[in-house]
């Protein structure tokens, strides 16, 4: 293999990291902001009144990771391959309701909380997710691998390369520890609703920091699973 060989090869993978980054962290504030806009809408037809909720799923940033994974798993399920747009839009559908689900089951088995239920609408799947919003997952699938990660495609081409990198870089650092020092944080609050006590340096850190309170603003859709 030669030099030039080697070298594309890791330009290659280096663009699939960028853009995994990239298409992560903008799938995070989309969906946090998409939530907290349909929020405030169905509270105002509820009751009049305008009112905001926090729907991030880390404790900085407005990120939300659900809808992040779900941005990368259609680049690489979706995008890379090149699927038509009937196979996007109907295995889309699937994989939409296969990620729903299979997120509330992941969640609820490690924190025993659940942020989503949809036992009161038509047509759910055990509360976690619903054909309507499978359908839903389709659409939004088909119009991602088909139209906007192409369009972000010939963006990122235009980009200068060691300024995209370091950018991407410092951006997967901050996430990753975003999304530890969260999962560190929730797991910890589900050990004080067992009544574990704090038994090391970290966990006593965790209880002073981000206590129930601050857990419970930060996550205003979260229940404790019955």
């Amino acid at each position: 293999m030669t030099k030039d060989t080697n070298s594309g090869q890791k330009r290659n993978w280096r663009k699939i990291f960028n853009q995994v980054v990239l298409l992560f962290l903008i799938g995070c504030i989309f969906g946090t902001y998409y939530e907290e806009i349909i929020t405030i809408f169905k509270n105002f037809w509820g009751t009049g009144q305008i009112i905001w909720e926090s729907r991030r799923g880390l404790l900085y940033g407005p990120f939300s990771p659900v809808y992040g994974i779900g941005a990368v798993l259609i680049y690489l399920v979706f995008y890379l391959p090149k699927l038509k747009w009937w196979q996007c839009l109907g295995f889309g559908a699937l994989f939409g309701g296969a990620l729903e689900f299979g997120l509330s089951v992941v969640q609820e088995w490690m924190f025993g909380t659940i942020s989503w239920d949809y036992s009161d609408r038509p047509l759910n799947i055990a509360g976690r997710t619903t054909i309507p919003y499978m359908l839903f997952w389709g659409v939004l699938v088909m119009l991602l691998a088909r139209w906007v990660c192409p369009w972000l495609d010939e963006i990122y081409k235009k980009l200068p390369e060691k300024n995209v990198n370091l950018a991407c870089a410092i951006i997967a650092a901050v996430l990753m520890a975003d999304i530890g020092i969260s999962l560190l944080a929730a797991a910890r609050q589900s050990a004080r609703r067992a009544g574990d006590p704090a038994d090391n340096p970290i966990e006593v850190v965790l209880d002073k920091y981000y206590d129930d309170e601050r857990m419970s603003k930060t996550y205003r859709n979260t229940r404790v699973a019955e």
